[in-house]
């Protein structure tokens, strides 16, 4: 029987499974990634930490199993990633992160000097300063030699991809939310370049991650410990991983992945863009013939990890967390490192508002929970104003492990949630995309029904939708009002 070693390679861990064709995962290894910081507001992996971690974590995987069977691999990788090589290819900086907050200081010129670009229009992506384009602005304006000394440019797949092949390519899921790179013409974008005075041919490929093969470099094949002519499939970024493993992408079922950050994202045929001023909806190419429409949040159990190191401890799994009132509900604007949205996000920070002096710890944690919930509700409704309808959503990542969430994510949304019993679901996502790709099924569809799990349906509470509805109101209008403060109170710092 074929297998897969299956990389996802996310901000704050790695893990590497061996799956074979009916889904079960024989062998699974993780490990955290540490994240350096060469200067204030700088988030980067080491890529020689990268490759180490993916060769020691896959030998360990492969260790007590058939070597020979391994036919594919395949690798999820994270949005966001820089890495800058000069005309030897020797890397000049780490791979940027999410967090990475550097271009925050330049973003007001940014947006002044592409205020004649319909970026959003080109690209699917608003304007926040996450993106690979502001943060290229950031060191054409504060670090102009490192940039002038950059000859190539690499991603986190581009990255990962060279090292096990050869092959300087990258998957357009991943490209697609560089706001480099043109969705309507898929290809990057030589308008937009220009005026950081890049040129296409720096950076690589993009292709189309379910399909693109390369056959594993003799080096990577010998230091792992496997047979020569393995398939590496070019793979998808993590959470479109995540969205095959949970659904395989079929019609009118939304992906939620509530992690560390969190994402809501609805497959489509072709892009949506949000007439909303506010930009709400992320437009990102899947590949040529489907796209992926939705938004994500920086936070989700970051705010909860942060209050049970920092502030006070409670029980996760305490059923009073999903206790709802006709009172005045203690909001929370969970945003401890920003958002990703063009009105508040680039400024926003977090805020507990309405607090009394009844409130326990389990109120504070129940507002983050709602909070969350709130924040992914309002990238939720852009989509359904903008004709995108959902009959239901299926949701992973950890946050599901924490008892009452799910229940508030169906009352808070009002459609049922569904958790697969699978485990690793991104996992998951990339070996359907391998084993199709390597022709052992017909389709992703094939594919998902001989891996199909068990799931759970979680049904609104129709009582709790009218509160936490009424309270989502007050939290929009909370969100929304804040904007000019958050930016005036940014402006405090400079």
């Amino acid at each position: 029987m074929a297998l897969t070693l299956a990389i996802d390679m996310g901000t704050t861990n790695l893990k590497v499974g061996l799956i074979n064709e009916r889904g079960e995962i024989l062998s699974l290894c993780a490990a955290g990634i540490k994240t350096r910081s060469v200067e204030t507001g700088a988030a980067e992996h080491d890529p020689e930490e990268l490759k180490n971690l993916v060769v020691n974590l896959s030998r360990q995987v492969l260790q007590d199993n058939d070597k020979d069977d391994v036919q594919f691999i395949c690798s999820s990788t994270y949005h966001f990633g820089l890495m800058m090589l000069d005309e030897q290819r020797r890397p000049l900086t780490g791979i940027t992160l999410l967090s990475d907050t550097r271009s925050q200081h330049t973003f007001p010129h940014f947006l002044s000097e592409y205020a004649d670009d319909d970026l959003y229009q080109k690209t699917g992506c608003p304007l926040i300063g996450q993106y690979i384009l502001p943060r290229l602005f950031y060191f054409s304006k504060e670090k102009p030699q490192l940039l002038r000394a950059a000859k190539y440019f690499h991603d986190s797949k581009s990255f990962l991809f060279e090292w096990l092949t050869g092959e300087w390519v990258t998957d357009i899921s991943t490209a697609a939310a560089t706001q480099l790179f043109n969705i309507h013409l898929f290809q990057w974008d030589q308008e937009i370049l220009s005026k950081v005075g890049l040129s296409s041919e720096q950076f690589p490929l993009p292709a189309d991650g379910t399909t693109f093969c390369a056959p594993l470099r003799k080096e990577i094949s010998a230091l792992l410990g496997l047979k020569e002519g393995v398939k590496a499939v070019l793979g998808v970024y993590d959470g479109a991983a995540l969205s095959m493993g949970l659904s395989s992408l079929n019609p009118g079922i939304g992906i939620i992945n509530i992690g560390t950050t969190a994402m809501l994202r609805i497959p489509g045929r072709y892009p949506v863009f949000d007439k909303n001023e506010n930009k709400r909806i992320q437009a990102y190419a899947f590949n040529k013939d489907l796209f992926l429409n939705g938004g994500a949040l920086n936070n989700a159990a970051l705010p909860l990890d942060w209050m049970r190191n920092n502030l006070f401890d409670f029980d996760v799994q305490d059923s009073t967390l999903l206790r709802d009132s006709n009172e005045p509900p203690l909001i929370s604007l969970p945003y401890l490192t920003g958002e990703r949205d063009s009105k508040t996000g680039p400024y926003a920070s977090g805020v507990f508002f309405g607090i009394r002096r009844h409130h326990s710890r389990i109120d504070f944690a129940r507002s983050v929970l709602e909070g969350v919930a709130y924040s992914l509700r309002y990238i939720y409704d852009a989509l359904k104003e903008n004709n995108m309808e959902v009959k239901e959503i299926r949701m992973g990542g950890g946050g599901v492990n924490i008892g009452v969430w799910p229940q508030i994510f169906a009352d808070v949304l009002g459609v049922p949630v569904v958790i697969p019993s699978g485990r690793e679901p991104a996992l998951m996502g990339s070996s359907m995309l391998a084993f199709t790709a390597g022709g052992i099924f017909r389709d992703v569809d094939e594919a998902s029904k001989n891996i199909r799990s068990e799931t759970q349906c979680i049904v609104p509470n129709s009582a709790s939708m009218e509160i936490r509805d009424k309270h989502y109101q007050f939290f929009k209008k909370l969100r929304e009002g804040l904007a000019s403060l958050y930016e005036a109170h940014a402006g405090l710092y400079s």
